[in-house]
């Protein structure tokens, strides 16, 4: 699993609660700086080895959080107004110019979180080793402060923390694409911004923030009042408009990873098949468990996200016991080529095949 790099602000208040929910992830407090650092890595159990096909140290993480305390009594509403965050839960945020292939997608959560992915394409603009031209993308989450209310249709909102999947300014070919990797744009650039509800009186609004929504010229705005949810970068001078999107629920999207997981391993599958030389062979069986280590990893996220902290902790007993019998798996099928040029690739194949088949029993988890 690709490591996350997190952009942390500053900032004074952590997370609380929404709509009457306490708060139980963990996020950064008050720091001195902006700073650009590398997360730590998962915590796994201490018998996992680091050696082989099987050793890999991105495997799910079985550690325990110690979650921030919030009072159920602290909610995200407003007593006036009766707005929450919550109520954005419906919403995809957008950042566009309105014209051309790149677009920002933001969906925020009831307790402040919020993930989306940044992606513009020149299939025109090719190389030697990419023919098939470039895709910019990001894919991103993070989290924002308690809101702070201004006025009947406008609230401040803290960035507490951004993280990327993806290094930014990172890149690499894939199936002849060139994929350079991205900032959150839009985004970045950012600590303070407004969130506008609906009704909010245009005339009140930025000219820069109306611009990128697209109200370009203030003499031509028909009506007088924004007819959606805003969000405002105001460092960044940048603007989201927003509209009405219904998310796939968590086993929907888990079975998006697999189908995507099963078509990458399938495709890994045939080339194996046509490979000439053991080192490609081994490289290939490399990648195929990578995929599915890959997938167990945004699946094992999903469930943490949507299981309660019982059936949480049932599952790290159960994955940590897994975890061993397939070390002793992959040893055994390798020792049969012990020394030998094809022992990478018996490993690796039994380690494709045993997280593949993990994955579908966390995948019933959901269900």
């Amino acid at each position: 699993m690709k490591k996350k790099w997190i952009i942390t602000v500053l900032m004074t208040t952590c997370m609380l609660s929404a709509c009457g929910r306490t708060g139980d992830e963990e996020v950064p407090g008050q720091l001195s700086s902006v700073s650009l650092e590398k997360q730590p890595d998962e915590e796994i159990p201490e018998d996992y080895s680091e050696n082989g096909a099987g050793g890999s140290s991105e495997n799910a993480d079985l550690g325990t959080s110690s979650p921030t305390e919030t009072s159920e009594s602290t909610m995200r509403t407003d007593p006036e107004t009766k707005f929450c965050l919550d109520d954005l839960r419906d919403r995809c945020f957008y950042f566009s110019s309105g014209v051309g292939a790149w677009s920002t997608e933001l969906f925020i959560n009831g307790d402040g979180s919020f993930e989306g992915n940044y992606h513009d394409a020149d299939m025109g603009d090719t190389g030697e080793d990419y023919p098939n031209g470039i895709m910019y993308f990001s894919s991103f989450s993070g989290g924002f402060g308690e809101p702070e209310k201004i006025d009947d249709f406008t609230y401040k909102l803290k960035l507490a923390y951004l993280e990327f999947d993806e290094i930014p300014e990172t890149e690499e070919i894939m199936d002849g694409v060139r994929w350079i990797y991205s900032t959150a744009y839009g985004l970045d650039g950012g600590e303070n911004f407004y969130l506008y509800l609906p009704g909010a009186p245009l005339s009140e609004l930025p000219e820069e923030y109306l611009q990128w929504v697209g109200y370009h010229d203030s003499d031509s705005i028909s009506g007088t009042e924004l007819p959606f949810y805003g969000l405002y970068n105001a460092d960044a001078q940048t603007g989201f408009s927003s509209s009405l999107y219904e998310r796939p629920g968590i086993s929907e999207r888990i079975q998006i990873e697999i189908d995507a997981a099963a078509a990458v391993s399938a495709d890994l599958d045939a080339k194996l098949q046509e490979a000439e030389t053991q080192g490609d062979m081994n490289m290939i069986s490399a990648q195929m468990y990578e995929t599915w280590d890959e997938t167990l990893n945004i699946i094992w996220k999903l469930l943490e996200s949507d299981l309660n902290e019982a059936a949480m902790e049932k599952l790290r007993a159960e994955e940590r016991e897994w975890i061993a019998q397939k070390e002793e798996l992959i040893t055994a099928a390798g020792m049969e080529y012990e020394g030998g040029s094809m022992q990478p690739m018996a490993e690796s194949l039994k380690a494709a095949e045993l997280t593949e088949e993990r994955v579908y029993e966390l995948a019933a988890y959901a269900e």
